[in-house]
Parts: C-alpha cells; structure tokens; sequence
C-alpha cells in the first residue's frame, strides 16, 4: 500500500518554565525557591537551537484503505501522522549523563518532550485544518496504546508511512518508536460532526 504523504517543518517551539519545573517535580508552591535550577533550565533551553530536529509526515486514506480497526469505524477519511524532534536532544541527554550531570539530563530531557509534544500540536491543527478545508470534521488526535487503540498498532502506522524519511524506526516487538523523542497519532475525518469528539471552531 503507497499512500502519499506530506513533511511539515515549520515549527515554532516555545517552551513553558514552569511546566518543565512541574515535569521534573517541583510543585507549584515551591517555584519561588528554585532559582538555581531555573538557571540550569535556561542554560539548557539555549542547546535547543542546535538540538532540535523537528518534523512530521501524515498522510490522508480513505477508510477501505486502513486495516478495518473499529477504531476506523464512522470516518470517511483518516489520517496518520509521525513526529519527531531528532536524535541529537537524546544523545546529548546520554552525554550529560556520563559525566553525572543528573539535573541537567533531567531537564534537558523534559525539554526535549514538551518540545516533541508541541510538535505534534502544531502538526494536529495542521492536519485537523486539511480536513475543514475537505468539508469534513476532525476528531480529536489519538495515539496508539491510547485507550480501545492498542499499541500494536503502531505497526499498521508504520505500514503505511514512510517514516524513514524523517528519521523514524519502529522496534516490531516493543513499537517503541526510535528516537524515542517522537509522537505517533491519527485523526478521523467524518462527514457528520456528530461523531468528532474534537471542538469545533466557530
């Protein structure tokens, strides 16, 4: 199966300090105390520039393309999309770590999943616009091992999806995806909104 696929690469990341301080555990009473990491975090957002890598590819199939997962069921259209910010945040994560650099590996990684997590958000409202553009209504973004879409499905994403061409590799016995750093999902488009489970624009 050859579905044509389409890369975005027009990203704009910007990454919330205190969201990273919650990630690596700090709770919200104590942020006022925690200037000497707030200065590590700036520290480490500074590496992004040269870090980051990021890109997603998606595709658009009809639903007698797919593999008939109820999941699939109502929709006229679906889509399926792999993000990724690269290896190179990872490696350097592997690095700090080496030279027992704990808190700074610790951030560097939270970094690194707000920044693929932004990724796919912005590739989402790029997708989910194809399909208002297509007259139909997108669902909400779904990745597999989300709820009744088990994580074995990852393998029919990466059927269908050259995802090769950003860099992307599956491990066929766990789905993890590699680098680990990446976001796989899909969106349904459906000629009824009934069946969206996304909020319409107005």
């Amino acid at each position: 199966m050859s579905a044509v696929s389409e890369k975005i690469k027009n990203f704009k990341i910007e990454l919330d300090e205190r969201r990273i301080l919650r990630l690596i555990g700090y709770k919200k009473k104590s942020y006022e105390r925690t200037d000497s990491v707030k200065s590590l975090i700036a520290e480490e957002k500074k590496k992004l520039d040269d870090l980051l890598q990021p890109i997603s590819i998606f595709t658009i199939i009809a639903y007698d393309e797919t593999n008939n997962h109820p999941i699939f069921m109502n929709a006229t259209k679906i889509a399926l999309c792999i993000c990724t910010i690269g290896p190179k945040l990872e490696e350097e994560v592997k690095e700090l770590m080496k030279k027992n650099e704990m808190l700074r590996a610790l951030i560097l990684d939270a970094l690194g999943s707000e920044a693929v997590e932004e990724v796919a958000i912005q590739s989402d409202e790029f997708i989910a616009e194809k399909a208002r553009e297509m007259n139909l209504w997108p669902s909400k973004r779904f990745s597999p091992g989300y709820k009744r879409w088990d994580i074995k499905e990852q393998r029919f994403v990466f059927q269908i999806l050259p995802s090769h061409e950003i860099g992307v590799s599956l491990l066929k016995e766990s789905c993890m995806m590699i680098p680990r750093k990446s976001i796989s999902f899909r969106i349904n488009f459906y000629k009824v909104q009934k069946f969206s489970t996304r909020k319409q624009k107005n």
